[in-house]
C-alpha cells in the first residue's frame, strides 16, 4: 500500500478552509482546499499556515489536521510533501519563493501566479531549476464538465467579464489556451454586478456560459477541487501530467498583460475624443 502524501495549506481564509466548512451553508460541495484533501484517500492533510493563528487552529479543528502556525518554518515543513497556498494574490510571490527552499514534490497555487509578470517568470524559472512541480488551479482546467470541448477546433471565443484583469479575465484567457481557441476577443466591462459571459464557436454548435449578478455557480462547479485532488495524486504516482501547471499560467498571464496594454490604449484615446 502506497503511503499517503502528506499536505501543508498556507492560508485558512475562504478557498484554504472557510468556503464549505460546517455552517456555511456550502457543506454539501468541495470547494475548500482543506475539504478536497481532508477527504482525499491519497493524502494527509497535516496543518493550516495562516498569519491569525486563531484562524490556522480552527481550520485545523474542522479539517482534522495537527498542525497550526502564522509562519513558514522547519517544524512546519518537515516532511511535507504538498504545499497549497491559498493566499492573496499579492502576497504569493514572497511564499512561493520561502517553500522553494524545501524539497517539496508538488506546490498547488491558486492563480494568478503573482500580480507582477517578472515575479511570475521568476517563480516558473526557479520551480523548473528546483525541480518542484508547480500546478496553479484555473477552475476550468479540473471540471470534467469542459472536458468535452477538447474535441471539435473552435472557430472564435468572445468573452465580457468585470472584477478584474488579473483576477478575472485570465480566467478567459485560460480556458481559451485550453480549448485550443486561437481567435478570440475579451473585454472587461464596468458594472457594480458580477458579470461573466462566455461565447465560443465550433463549426457545428455554439458553447455559452453565463453568470449575471446573483445568478448561483453552475452545480459542476461544485466538486472542482476534488477533481484537483484528484490530479495532484496522479500527477505524484506518475499516472497523468498536470491539468495546469505553472508554465500553462505564466502563458495566460503573459497574454493578460499584453491585453491589459491594449486596454489602457483604448482607454486612453477614449478619454482623449471626450
Amino acid at each position: 500500500m502506497l503511503s499517503k502524501y502528506r499536505v501543508l495549506i498556507i492560508g485558512a481564509g475562504g478557498q484554504g478552509s472557510e468556503a464549505d466548512q460546517p455552517g456555511s451553508g456550502n457543506e454539501f460541495k468541495i470547494i475548500s482546499f482543506g475539504h478536497a484533501f481532508s477527504l482525499h484517500p491519497g493524502f494527509t492533510l497535516c496543518g493550516f499556515i495562516d498569519k491569525d493563528t486563531t484562524k490556522a487552529q480552527k481550520a485545523s479543528d474542522i479539517w482534522k489536521s495537527q498542525y497550526a502556525s502564522n509562519v513558514i518554518c522547519d517544524t512546519a515543513m518537515k516532511n511535507i510533501d504538498v504545499a497549497i497556498v491559498a493566499i492573496p494574490d499579492d502576497k504569493h510571490f514572497d511564499i512561493l519563493k520561502q517553500l522553494a527552499e524545501y524539497p517539496l514534490k508538488l506546490v498547488v497555487c491558486e492563480k494568478p501566479i503573482c500580480t507582477d509578470l517578472n515575479e511570475a517568470r521568476e517563480i516558473v524559472a526557479l520551480y523548473k531549476a528546483k525541480n518542484i512541480a508547480l500546478m496553479v488551479d484555473y477552475t476550468r482546467r479540473f471540471i470534467p464538465h469542459y472536458w468535452k470541448l477538447y474535441g471539435d477546433t473552435p472557430i472564435y471565443g468572445l468573452c465580457q467579464f468585470n472584477r478584474g484583469w488579473l483576477h478575472t479575465g485570465t480566467h478567459a484567457i485560460d480556458f481559451f489556451n485550453m480549448i485550443g481557441c486561437k481567435n478570440y476577443d475579451i473585454h472587461q466591462v464596468n458594472a457594480d454586478f458580477r458579470v461573466w459571459n462566455i461565447d465560443v464557436i465550433y463549426p457545428r454548435w455554439l458553447f455559452k456560459e453565463i453568470r449575471i449578478g446573483n445568478q448561483p455557480i453552475p452545480d459542476y462547479f461544485n466538486s472542482h477541487l476534488e477533481h484537483l485532488a484528484e490530479n495532484a495524486n496522479n500527477f505524484l504516482q506518475g499516472k497523468e501530467p498536470l491539468k495546469c501547471t505553472g508554465e500553462m499560467a505564466l502563458k495566460s498571464l503573459e497574454t493578460c498583460f499584453e491585453l491589459m496594454k491594449g486596454s489602457d490604449k483604448k482607454q486612453c484615446q477614449s478619454e482623449k475624443k471626450n
